[in-house]
């Protein structure tokens, strides 16, 4: 009866040690993934400050091309004015 509770003990403490390997290996694995995982964030992360320098810069320009226009706009408005108003002298 010793013999056979020792078998079994032996049987259990496989079950447990196979378990355990198992649990290293997914482990083992989990890890290989965070790793992956993390370095594809940061990569992501580096690109996300580009695009937001490129969006900030880009913003910036379109500011610019406006202020632009609408300086030529009301320079062009001007001289129009100027035009009619010599038109209406001239009457």
């Amino acid at each position: 009866m010793l013999w056979e509770s020792l078998e079994k003990l032996e049987q259990k403490i496989n079950k447990v040690l196979e378990l355990v390997d198992r649990l290293k290996e997914e482990n083992k694995q989990v890890g290989s993934s965070y790793s992956t995982l993390s370095s594809k964030v940061f990569e992501i992360e580096e690109k996300n400050k580009i695009l937001v320098q490129e969006n900030s810069r880009l913003k910036a320009q379109i500011k610019e091309k406006q202020e632009s226009i609408k300086n030529k706009e009301e320079k062009v408005k001007r001289r129009i004015e100027n035009l009619l108003a010599r038109l209406n002298i001239t009457e």
